[in-house]
């Protein structure tokens, strides 16, 4: 069954799954069903998680300029909506928007769900995108649980409308003594990861970040594109073919 124009956007705000229900008939039909909070929170294979063209934007984004930060480390991997299983029997499984996880062999194998118990190691840094429709879970119950989980720093980011007004926020969150401390952003707003070395902040709506030692900004795919672009450009007004450098 294909759902109205509304129902498609409440499904995408909410997320959903399919579910599959025998009519009267004895016919079966498959449908759209909206996520619990439950469900958000523990996500299995299949779920279709709540998206934006925001939220898609900055996770994409965040896992784009970490992939490439560790792009020459073997044993550093950087995950995108994938299950983690964790081994903790009364802990439930997340699919964290993006995740960096140390420690890891077979880097590149194709994996579908990470198995903590079988990976030999966690998730270092988790970041995730709030969710309009689950701002309390994302910004609250995801905080108790991701400690619990023993991820050494937890990253929020966050985009809402107040009084008109469009607010950019980070939060952030590092591990002492199995506990979560707030991480002090600084005067611009940025949060300084330890885990990755880098600060994370939201500029007009889009992802930055910048290497905590040297300063230097990490680029995403598009500014690369338009850096190299603008450097074609410059090659050619000099009678230099772009190509043959």
């Amino acid at each position: 069954m294909t759902p109205s124009t509304q129902q498609a956007s409440d499904l995408a705000e909410c997320g959903w799954r399919f579910e599959i229900i025998t009519k009267p008939d004895g016919t079966t039909v498959e449908i759209q069903v909206p996520l619990t909070e439950e469900e958000f929170l523990h996500p299995q294979e299949g779920f279709h998680l709540p998206n934006s063209t925001f939220h898609d934007d900055a996770a994409g984004d965040a896992k784009d300029m970490l992939a490439r930060r560790y792009a020459n480390d073997p044993t550093a991997a950087v995950f995108r909506d994938l299950i983690v299983k964790w081994d903790i029997p009364t802990l439930g499984d997340h699919c964290p928007d993006t995740c960096v996880v140390f420690g890891v062999s077979d880097k590149d194998r194709v994996r579908t769900e990470f198995l903590v118990s079988e990976e030999g190691t966690r998730p270092s840094l988790i970041i995730e995108v709030v969710s309009r429709r689950y701002r309390k879970q994302d910004r609250e119950t995801k905080v108790k649980q991701y400690a619990q989980a023993g991820v050494q720093e937890y990253i929020i980011i966050d985009q809402r409308t107040q009084r008109g007004q469009v607010i950019d926020e980070v939060l952030g969150y590092r591990l002492i003594e199995r506990v979560y401390i707030p991480i002090t952003p600084d005067e611009e707003g940025r949060i300084l990861c330890e885990t990755v070395g880098v600060r994370i902040g939201l500029q007009n709506g889009q992802v930055v970040m910048e290497d905590a030692q040297t300063g230097q900004k990490l680029l995403n795919s598009r500014e690369l594109e338009n850096r190299a672009t603008r450097l074609a450009e410059l090659l050619r007004a000099q009678g230099i073919d772009p190509d043959q450098v």
